[in-house]
């Protein structure tokens, strides 16, 4: 019975690490560097890991990590008022090829894809 058991934990251990590394992607961050645009707004992504959003003419500089299929931005000193606060936004990657990139952004619940094209 002991045995039975030791079995089909390992069994149960084998199939939950098999799985625990399904659902998220691994992209090439290389792949990232350089200027995107969207809509109305522009990123550029240097190797260093830092960028820039910009839009109207308003330029925003950020840090960037890539981890797995998140692409997180943490914002430097955006002013709102009087105040200043640092923002984060982290970006699902569902696509990213040579000049097309398609996320959504973590914090909208209804998933919608934004796409961004590689300049």
């Amino acid at each position: 019975m002991k045995k039975e058991i030791t079995r089909l934990s390992l069994l149960l251990l084998a199939v939950i690490l098999v799985f625990a590394g399904c659902g998220k992607d691994d992209f090439d961050e290389d792949m990232l560097i350089g200027s995107w645009s969207t809509g109305t707004w522009s990123y550029v992504f240097h190797d260093d890991y830092t960028g820039s959003r910009t839009q109207q003419g308003r330029t925003q500089t950020f840090t960037w990590s890539l981890s797995g299929d998140e692409l997180e931005l943490k914002f430097d000193k955006y002013e709102q008022g009087q105040s200043e606060i640092v923002t984060f936004t982290v970006f699902i990657i569902e696509e990213l090829k040579e000049t097309k990139m398609e996320v959504y952004d973590q914090a909208d619940p209804d998933k919608t894809i934004i796409v961004f094209t590689k300049k």
